[in-house]
């Protein structure tokens, strides 16, 4: 969008607008105020001087010249951006912008018989050019519900073959309970407990009268329960970084109040229930 047209899009929309308004809105995309003070100044004296505008009692108003420099802008640019996404090789693989633009023509062409005129000798696409993309969009929606298949097939096969999954919990006395039962369940006879910050390690540590190393301890598995309690219990304190425990199939991470658990999709799926 020009300048002139930017200014008369603004007067448009509050018609009587006064000038430090008028200047707020349009110096709002320049760097500076004074960059958009200048600019104005220069574009305003123009419009007003060929009637596009006018100045009356300190405030400015939009004339009809100006409403049909609008109105010419709008058309154009509707038009010419129909043409410009008829033009792609194959228009169907980003029919969307198409189908906006064509509701609008269609919507203004019935209430303006100027536009309607207009657009007939403008376009450079035919209906049948319309029906050709038409006929290669239902192709191609056609191939996506046939990959749409298959890729639910093969997700249905990775779940059979027990691949790796995620979910993610809230956590909570429930969830801490659903987890405990999980890696009760563990041939493990201890996890680990791994956490980047030196300080919270530190003190989950001695919570449970292990010893650090480095970024991790080793945790009984008949603690775990009292862990998930004393992680929920101090969420806030330990939000960041997160707390990864691990145990030999399994990976469940602490962070903001909320668990996630990796591991074998069998296991997981017991988690998400």
């Amino acid at each position: 969008m020009t300048t002139k047209n930017a200014i008369l899009m603004i007067v448009k929309q509050s018609n009587g607008i006064d000038y430090n308004s008028l200047l707020s809105k349009f110096a709002a995309s320049y760097s500076n105020i004074n960059s958009g003070r200048a600019a104005l100044s220069r574009s305003l004296k123009d419009l007003i001087t060929f009637g596009f505008l006018e100045k009356k009692g300190g405030r400015i108003f939009l004339l009809p010249k100006g409403e049909a420099e609008i109105y010419s802008a709008v058309k154009n640019k509707l038009i010419l951006g129909l043409n410009a996404a008829m033009r792609h090789r194959k228009p169907a693989n980003d029919i969307e912008p198409v189908v906006e633009k064509l509701q609008i023509l269609i919507e203004r062409s019935r209430q303006d018989k100027d536009l309607l005129k207009t657009s007939k000798s403008s376009l450079d696409f035919t209906i049948s050019g319309l029906e050709t993309a038409k006929a290669e969009l239902e192709e191609k929606a056609k191939h996506l519900e046939y990959l749409s298949k298959v890729f639910g097939d093969q997700i249905s096969s990775l779940k059979e073959m027990d691949f790796h999954d995620s979910c993610e919990r809230q956590l909570d006395g429930k969830s801490a309970e659903a987890l405990s039962a999980i890696f009760s369940a563990m041939p493990d006879a201890e996890f680990t407990i791994e956490c980047r910050s030196p300080q919270v390690l530190q003190i989950i540590a001695e919570r449970f009268n292990a010893k650090p190393k480095e970024t991790s301890f080793s945790l009984p598995k008949a603690l775990f329960r009292d862990f998930a309690e004393f992680i929920g219990q101090n969420r806030e304190a330990f939000s960041e970084p997160p707390i990864a425990l691990f145990s030999s199939s399994l990976r469940a991470q602490f962070r903001a109040g909320r668990i996630t658990l990796f591991g074998p999709f069998s296991e997981i799926r017991k988690w998400g229930k």
